[in-house]
């Protein structure tokens, strides 16, 4: 083998180890800024200025949202969308997807997680929780992505389907993941799921539990007397001040005050 060929093969594997080495050790980064330059290509072609006026429910005054790799990115200076009656709405709170199932990272939640901190929005992570898949491994992924601080709100996981799980092996695998998070962080997760979901597989096994409930476009909540919970996310379509894009709105029960006794401390 000449060395000319032999340079040229060098370098060949060379940029070969590179590019499998940046692939496996900082993936996450890749994704990350691989999704962010999509994102700017897609807002700047779907920008556009219309606003829905969603209903929010009357009897509350805390707002918040959550968000994930589906939504644009915030202006985080102006999180306020308009009502039915023109009169605007402050949201105080973000909840943000960190992860899902055994090895996934939302590309967008470092950003956003960085951000809500910046701007002085309360935030809060979750997980999107696969009941067929390791419950350790999954509470190991959100643990190395999920650095919570004073001031967040408690994690979060996100649990609507069975998988190939029945309930017996759902409601065992969803505690092993619960109580090594708590462990980790030393609080209560939060439980996010729809109403329906929440009555029929969780409420009777995680009655020591505070639920965030999703059941859209009703005026109120109308759940089982038993479920203690937090957050009701009420709609889905809602969009932010010069923002057409559709947004999940929600609203603690309860005061500024008492969101803030539930915060990490």
């Amino acid at each position: 083998m000449t060395k000319r060929r032999l340079k040229k093969l060098l370098i060949r594997w060379s940029f070969i180890i590179v590019v499998f080495s940046t692939l496996l050790y900082g993936h996450k980064t890749v994704i990350r800024y691989g999704y962010k330059a999509y994102r700017y290509i897609q807002q700047n072609r779907n920008q556009r200025n219309l606003v829905n006026h969603v209903n929010f429910p009357q009897a509350y005054s805390v707002h918040g949202i959550d968000i994930s790799r589906y939504q644009p990115d915030l202006d985080w200076s102006t999180l306020k969308a308009v009502d039915v009656d023109n009169d605007t709405v402050q949201f105080q709170f973000v909840m943000i997807k960190a992860t899902e199932g055994l090895f996934w990272e939302d590309p967008t939640f470092e950003d956003n997680w960085n951000d809500a901190r910046k701007y002085k929005v309360i935030r809060g992570a979750y997980h999107y929780f696969k009941p067929s898949a390791s419950a350790k491994l999954q509470a190991k992924n959100f643990i190395n992505s999920v650095d919570l601080k004073s001031g967040d709100l408690p994690p979060v996981v996100d649990i609507e389907e069975m998988g190939k799980s029945n309930k017996k092996e759902l409601v065992t695998s969803l505690k092993t993941f619960i109580s090594l998070i708590e462990k980790e962080y030393g609080v209560k997760p939060i439980i996010y799921s729809n109403i329906n979901f929440i009555e029929d597989y969780l409420a009777d096994d995680f009655s020591n539990y505070k639920f965030w409930v999703a059941h859209f476009y009703v005026d109120d909540l109308k759940i089982s007397s038993g479920i203690k919970w937090l957050f009701w996310q009420h709609h889905d379509k809602a969009h932010l001040l010069h923002s057409s894009a559709n947004y999940d709105v929600n609203v603690f029960n309860g005061s500024s005050s008492d969101l803030k006794k539930i915060l990490v401390r």
